[in-house]
């Protein structure tokens, strides 16, 4: 991943002076397949023209390091963390400190889908704009494509998962053309087992994951995949609720002081009533298993936004871009980042 030309670890902090402030910075990391294709000046065989490489990955990462860097100093950060997903998670849940997280997460999203793919040599004359027709296609389910992954223990995975390679690229492919705008549609592993199981089974205290089922998700814009996100955007919207209601109460006790009458106390509509069984509402069992339990780690990304596809395939050419994307896709990476799957002998419950 990602890492600053300077030494300096540290916890995050804000609010140094400037004069006190370490030079640090992030880099663009050197990717030997990019840095062929700026040299040789031929292409991503099989998916993007020198040019769009030069577009997607030199000019826009470089754009997108210099913004972070510039955001670092103009906020007065000390001592960031040299792995760039850390500083997401530390910088998500800072409205100052917002753009900061937001070049973090795009230059992580970055990083990743162009170290998902590689070059097609087998695939050279299909970087072509599409036209209208393209739009009046039907969509059809592939059963004979090119590029299937290889690897015995990640097909099993995703046939029992999706139920057969077709049908996983046709989902995996239709997700990312639904994305209307800048996106990104992912391959992870899930980990959906509840904690608590999972000690009462193991006897250890705080258990590894346990990832045992593959998914595809889409994220947009700047958003990442990463738990301690999804699960602080949940609290901070409940914390953001009480505020609102402690608020509201408030300026209901200053009005009756003015008014001189006493203020009649509401009930909440999800308060237990007394010798009521109380099982807590829907929103709390759902925060409980999708956020506090599920466990999620990326495979494989790929960029579904505009600014991607339509130099080389015009505004017509999205589907072509996704075959194409499909047919470069590095699968000895995606095992690579694979964990290791989880076969339960017997069945737990969340």
């Amino acid at each position: 991943m990602f890492r600053i030309a300077s030494s300096s670890i540290g916890p995050l902090r804000q609010g140094v002076n400037h004069r006190l402030v370490r030079s640090v910075s992030y880099i663009l990391p050197t990717l030997p397949t990019l840095e062929n294709i700026k040299v040789s000046k031929k292409g991503f065989d099989g998916l993007f023209s020198a040019d769009t490489v030069d577009q997607l990955w030199f000019k826009q990462g470089q754009a997108i390091v210099d913004r972070l860097n510039a955001e670092l100093v103009q906020k007065s950060v000390s001592n960031p963390p040299t792995d760039l997903g850390e500083l997401i998670t530390l910088t998500f849940s800072k409205p100052e400190l917002q753009r900061i997280y937001e070049n973090a997460s795009m230059l992580h999203n970055l990083q990743f889908v162009m170290e998902s793919i590689q070059p097609n040599e087998q695939n050279l004359n299909r970087i072509q704009k599409s036209d209208e027709s393209a739009l009046l296609q039907t969509p059809t389910i592939q059963t004979e494509f090119p590029n299937e992954p290889t690897d015995p223990e990640l097909r099993d995975w995703i046939i029992d998962s999706f139920g057969s390679i077709a049908e996983f690229r046709t989902l995996l492919l239709n997700s990312a053309k639904g994305i209307k705008g800048n996106g990104l549609t992912w391959l992870v592993a899930q980990a959906t087992y509840s904690d608590s199981a999972m000690r009462s089974t193991s006897g250890i205290s705080n258990p590894e994951p346990s990832y045992n089922k593959l998914a595809v998700m889409n994220t947009y814009n700047a958003g990442t995949v990463d738990d301690s996100i999804r699960s602080g955007q949940i609290t901070k919207l409940k914390e953001q609720k009480r505020a609102k209601k402690e608020a509201l109460r408030k300026r209901q006790r200053e009005r009756s002081e003015i008014e001189g009458k006493e203020l009649e106390e509401e009930v909440e509509e999800d308060t237990p009533k007394e010798n009521d069984i109380f099982l807590g509402t829907i929103e709390e069992a759902e925060e409980a298993f999708s956020y506090s339990d599920r466990k999620l780690m990326p495979l494989l990304a790929i960029d579904a936004s505009m600014k991607t596809y339509v130099p080389d395939y015009g505004v017509f050419g999205k589907a072509a871009y996704l075959d194409n994307v499909w047919d470069c896709i590095n699968w000895d990476v995606v095992v690579a980042r694979t964990p290791k799957r989880f076969k339960p002998s017997v069945a737990f419950e969340n």
